[in-house]
Formats: C-alpha cells, structure tokens, sequence
C-alpha cells in the first residue's frame, strides 16, 4: 500500500500559474531521488488554490522529504512563490483497492 500527501496552498499575488507550473515540476528530479516517493500530480482549483498530490511508500518518508528537501534551490524557489501562511498538508490512506 501507499500513502497520498496532498499539499494545498496559495500562491502570493502576481505569481503566473506557467511559473508556479515550472517551479513545481522543477522540484521533481529532487523528489524522484527521495526514499519512498512514487509520483506527483498539481492541479489547481477554482478559488486559486493549487493541489499537489504526491503518492509515497510510507507517511514517514513522506514526513522525512520535507526536510530532505529544504535545501534544495528547487524548492526554495516554490516556496518564494507561496503563501506560507496558507499551507496546508494531508495524508490520505487507501481504505479499498480494484
């Protein structure tokens, strides 16, 4: 099994969604060397809050990425482009499988 970590967040005024687009993908080659991590979809709703769901092995690496990833320069830039005040994280467990 896996766990979902859905982060939601807003991003501060003037930033272009293609810019919050690269800098979110710009993260990925960081991620995918992670113990744990599997994959990542953004999406963004229509009150302006993106959704980043990312599936991990377990809720600890998960945990463990945001320090591994803290002084990484990809994610220092997408954190320039948040709110942190709005930041918000969930993990989400299977109950069912097909």
């Amino acid at each position: 099994m896996h766990v979902m970590e859905l982060v939601k967040w807003q991003s501060q005024n003037n930033v272009l969604d293609i810019d919050m687009v690269n800098a979110v993908d710009g993260i990925l080659p960081d991620l995918e060397k992670l113990p744990g991590f599997i994959s990542q979809v953004l999406y963004k709703d229509s009150n302006g809050t993106w959704v980043d769901i990312y599936l991990w092995k377990t809720e600890e690496q998960a945990i463990a990425s945001n320090d591994l990833m803290a002084d990484k320069q990809s994610f220092i830039k997408l954190m320039s482009l948040l709110k942190p005040e709005t930041v918000s994280i969930e993990f989400l467990y299977p109950t069912t499988q097909s």
